[in-house]
């Protein structure tokens, strides 16, 4: 006999149920949402989540950008008329909670789990998730989809993705790709005027608060938000104009050097550039959360490129990778990485750097797909009380590139092709004992050029 189960807590609101409609009857696998702030976006996924793990025993993961923001957003939640997102699921249903972890087991052996986009790949490896929410995809790693994507497609799973627009970021990306395949792909915008969930006198009032751009991107799901508040917008549009954004070569006679912004719980992110006259190419970039040093000097041995420089942030000298007393620098300079100190300037002063040298940037479109994101999304936070931007950027998922690029900028003084001291020592070397053989090991060239040392 089936047992039948009363969901009767949460009473959708009209614009809502196309959602459950394209997952529950129209079996759409991939579902994004472009909606306005406050349109009961998670809500209405959550519940989803909740149906489809009673509906049959599976693994249902539902991602935020980071694991507080899952916390604070879904697990500590609470709807409008006072019901906790967790009460949404009868207690009869539940076999048992774990708070530490997010995770709620069911009686008929489903789990529904919260985790952060920030640790998707380790949060998702050996799983099998049959769904899989990714929630302000527009703040979130883009990666987490890719990641997930071959895991849903070898389970015939479901992936709803939500979010208000970040400028013309990876969100904007995915958002067209759905709607060129309109027949795999169910996407669904809702905008202010389309679900009026916000009373005439309050919108008013937002919109006196916040900024036109603002205003634009969080209830009216613009897309082009941004140019007044965003740092670098502008002057990725004029290396739009001017062809300097497309398929940008690595020239096998000049030495790449490499520009790092090193995190912790954040990205690290490598810029791979060469100066070619006046010109800066960008011509690759590297990036990974939660591995060590060793994956990325795996991973740059790995290319053809022959290297110059390597450039880090100040905080290089204090702040360790992976515990113990070794500093990065000392972690970086035993695998072979003698990272040069990028100036330790203002946040203001670099981003002034960067400007300053914007127009030299010839930057590969394929490669650095994720860096021409940040640039784009890259912005100064609203301040509501005086009705104006802060010259403070937001702390976000692009973060991360734009400090690469800034520490990039702030070392173009050092990038020389003189040779260097340890070069010419080599030489001198090589003039007295003839082979690299017999040349001590700290001076031998490495095979990659002479700009590396393994």
């Amino acid at each position: 006999m089936e047992e039948k189960i009363i969901l009767d807590k949460f009473k959708p609101r009209p614009y809502q149920l196309p959602i459950f409609d394209a997952i529950e009857n129209k079996n759409y696998k991939r579902v994004i949402i472009n909606a306005a702030r406050r349109s009961g976006k998670d809500i209405t996924a959550w519940n989803i989540a909740i149906r489809q793990c009673l509906k049959r025993t599976c693994l249902v993961y539902y991602c935020l950008p980071t694991f507080s923001q899952a916390k604070r957003t879904v697990w500590d939640a609470i709807a409008i008329d006072g019901t906790k997102f967790l009460d949404f699921i009868p207690k009869e249903v539940i076999a048992n909670i774990n708070s530490q972890e997010m995770k709620i087991r069911f009686k008929n052996d489903s789990i529904l789990q919260l985790i952060g986009g920030d640790t998707y790949n380790t949060s998702l490896v050996g799983t099998n998730p049959y769904g899989l929410v990714l929630s302000e995809y527009a703040l979130m790693d883009p990666q987490a989809f890719e990641f997930a994507r071959p895991i849903l497609a070898a389970n015939d799973g479901w992936c709803l993705i939500l979010s208000t627009p970040r400028g013309h970021n990876w969100f904007f990306d995915l958002w067209n790709f759905g709607k060129n395949h309109s027949e795999t792909w169910f996407c669904y915008q809702l905008s202010i005027h389309d679900t009026h969930h916000i009373s005439e006198e309050n919108l008013a009032f937002e919109k006196q608060a916040m900024s036109p751009e603002l205003f634009a991107q969080e209830f009216e799901v613009s897309f082009s938000r941004g140019i007044d508040g965003a740092f670098y917008a502008k002057n990725l549009d004029d290396l739009r104009r001017k062809n300097q954004i497309g398929s940008v070569d690595w020239n096998p006679s000049l030495k790449t050097h490499c520009s790092f912004d090193l995190g912790v719980a954040d990205k690290t992110v490598c810029l791979f550039f060469q100066i070619d006259g006046n010109k800066i190419n960008i011509i690759d970039c590297l990036a990974n959360t939660n591995v060590g040093l060793e994956w990325y000097a795996k991973e740059i041995q790995r290319k053809p490129y022959i290297y110059g420089k390597f450039f880090g942030p100040h905080d290089l000298k204090v702040r360790e990778w992976a515990g113990g007393a070794v500093t990065r620098l000392d972690k970086a300079r035993d695998l072979g990485i003698n990272f040069e100190i990028a100036p330790n300037i203002s946040i203001d002063d670099g981003i002034e750097c960067v400007w300053t040298n914007f127009n030299r940037f010839w930057i590969d479109e394929t490669k650095c797909k994720q860096l021409i994101h940040a640039l784009e999304s890259y912005h100064r936070e609203w301040d509501e009380k005086f009705n104006r931007y802060r010259d403070k950027p937001v702390h976000d998922a692009s973060s991360d590139y734009c400090d690469c690029l800034r520490y990039l900028c702030l070392s173009l003084p050092k990038v020389s092709d003189g040779i260097s001291k340890e070069e010419l020592e080599a030489s001198k070397m090589r003039a007295l004992y003839g082979t690299q053989s017999n040349i001590p090991k700290p001076l031998q060239d490495s095979p990659r050029g002479n700009g590396w040392r393994w």
